[in-house]
């Protein structure tokens, strides 16, 4: 990119921020306002008010109580909310009979609107509570600048004038520089569990191809494959995907596409070139993809929905629980991309297989010898480490201490080295804390709620269609941005959108967070798609052509039958 390219993209980042300041929401700021509150009772309209102020400080708690027709109409709320970062303007609404008892009021028999000071903004009901209806609002604070930032930082993610990290740690600096939180607010997400969690599996993953243990893996388990073509690149996928779930799609496309090619290469002709030899490459790629979906570190979009959630939801998921709603999709698309693969390139196995032997897996294996002292420190170490992973609930320690104490192991025993930290991809480490730190404060300011609330609208669709369209959204976007991006900005706006339009967060959040990782088309979109590309089988047309047609099918599984899955599984309620 020339210095002027440089130039131009930096002023649409500055132009697209202004942007963002103009239609950002104005702040609640301190003073007189009121709650309206109108009901639908038996058929009979009631309104009532519920004044309230807006100061520095939390109020004492506050009741407001009138009758209606037969019935007590009861507020409970507070006398003043605090004008600060992360506070919320909550009541609840309750109506009782003549004898006392709670009339049961449906989502939608209840309105709010806020006023005051020259503003006004409808808040529907976002759930139950002991009975009674509850209407919550986290207060705008700094918010203008909040969505200048978000706007900026998006809009630099996409243009990429800089790495991806650089746009993430612009976020701490706006956020301290114009008074938004204090600095160990927006800089505690850069060294947050999940951060120290992906850092340890870098870490891992690194030691892995130092001692050579994932490629003995590898190839153990292609020496017992089948040699029929179609069968081999169905294992290859799945072998890929395997080790997607445990490091980056990256390095295990790193591993696998190596063996590919040296079996690629005892195949001759034009035939297999155009057919098997570019079918199984793609097929690796796409499947890292799908792998990475399956488990929490797979890629930083499944932690950043586990977090978010646990942390404005109150899901309170392991690292065990995400297989739950990654492995479905995984299982689903591995399969379907394979055969969608060998339809396409028409692949004709017949004259390819009597090429094909496992003596290349048997001479690669013979050439590394027997595991030597340092590759099974590594073996012992992954499975200690993956065994308390999946064992979390039962003993309580934390998986980013788990995996930490394991690679400390492997540095104290000399098998990861100082060198490896600089070898680790600290670019996605610290873009990753950008993204928690955006997630962070777009929810603490009220930007995503203000967002949420933008979009009510869509309460009147059927919910699958809603599901539908947000995946479909999250695809698009993830298309142009990386993943991690994609769901930083995604999932803070899923959860009180998903409250507002009463669907269960864990849906809406997962289906966010998979989507903006199914992306097939665009050579830029992953590494895995890049490296495939990289070989020269293909041109850049026909990897969209394909990949455009796996993006629509990969929604339309996540959003149709993988969320039903989900509900059949009991993780999410549909």
């Amino acid at each position: 990119m020339t210095a002027r390219q440089k130039l131009i993209n930096l002023l649409i980042v500055f132009i697209v921020g202004a942007v963002g300041f103009w239609l950002g929401p104005e702040d609640l700021q301190p003073g007189d306002y009121a709650a309206r509150i109108d009901l639908d009772l038996d058929g009979q309209p009631f309104s009532l008010q519920f004044p309230f102020l807006i100061a520095e400080e939390q109020g004492d708690p506050k009741v407001v109580t009138e009758p209606a027709d037969g019935y007590q109409v009861t507020v409970q709320g507070h006398e003043a909310y605090a004008y600060q970062l992360g506070q919320s303007i909550n009541y609840q609404v309750q109506v009782t009979d003549a004898d006392g008892d709670l009339l049961g009021l449906s989502l939608e028999s209840a309105t709010s609107t806020l006023t005051g000071l020259s503003y006004q903004q409808s808040v529907p009901p976002t759930g139950h509570s002991d009975g009674a209806l509850t209407f919550s609002m986290r207060i705008p604070f700094k918010a203008k600048i909040t969505t200048a930032l978000l706007f900026a930082v998006a809009t630099l993610w996409l243009v990429e004038i800089v790495p991806l990290s650089v746009g993430g740690l612009l976020i701490p600096i706006v956020v301290v520089v114009f008074r938004v939180a204090e600095p160990k607010v927006v800089l505690q997400p850069f060294f947050h569990p999940i951060i120290v969690l992906f850092f340890a599996g870098f870490l891992l993953a690194e030691g892995m191809r130092r001692t050579g243990v994932d490629r003995w893996i590898a190839l153990n388990i292609l020496r017992r494959s089948s040699l029929k073509p179609a069968y081999l690149m169905l294992t290859m996928m799945m072998l890929t995907a395997f080790l997607s779930l445990w490091m980056s799609n990256t390095a295990s496309v790193a591993i696998i596409i190596p063996i590919a090619l040296a079996v690629l290469a005892r195949i001759p002709g034009e035939e297999g070139r155009t057919g098997f030899r570019r079918a199984l490459i793609l097929g690796v790629a796409y499947a890292a993809s799908m792998g990475g979906i399956g488990s929490a570190i797979g890629t930083p979009a499944n932690i950043l929905a586990m977090d978010f959630l646990n942390e404005y939801a109150g899901a309170n998921l392991a690292f065990i629980d995400w297989f739950a709603y990654g492995l479905p999709i995984a299982i689903l698309m591995v399969p379907i991309i394979w055969l969608f693969l060998i339809l396409t390139f028409r692949v004709r196995t017949s004259s390819v297989q009597q090429h094909l032997s496992h003596q290349v897996y048997k001479q690669e294996l013979k050439a590394m010898g027997r595991p030597d002292k340092a590759q099974r420190y590594v073996l012992v170490i992954f499975v200690i480490i993956m065994g308390l992973l999946l064992t979390e609930r039962w003993h309580q320690v934390h998986a980013s201490i788990v995996a930490l104490g394991g690679v400390l192991f492997l540095f104290f025993v000399d098998v990861i080295k100082k060198d490896d930290l600089n070898n680790i991809n600290w670019d996605a480490l610290l873009t990753f804390g950008g993204g928690l730190a955006i997630g962070n404060i777009l929810v603490a300011t009220g930007v995503s709620d203000w967002i949420a609330l933008h979009l009510t609208a869509l309460s009147q669709l059927p919910s699958m269609l809603i599901i539908l369209l947000v995946a479909s959204l999250t695809l698009l976007i993830g298309a142009f941005i990386s993943n991690t991006a994609c769901a930083a900005m995604l999932i803070p706006l899923a959860i009180p959108l998903a409250n507002l339009l009463h669907i269960d967060p864990r849906l809406l959040v997962g289906v966010v967070a998979i989507a903006s990782s199914i992306d097939f088309a665009l050579v830029v979109g992953t590494p895995p798609t890049m490296m495939a590309y990289s070989t020269g089988y293909f041109d850049v047309k026909e990897i969209f052509q394909r990949g455009i047609l796996l993006d629509a099918i990969g929604v339309l599984v996540l959003s149709l039958l993988v969320t039903q899955i989900w509900g059949l599984l009991g993780v999410v309620s549909l």
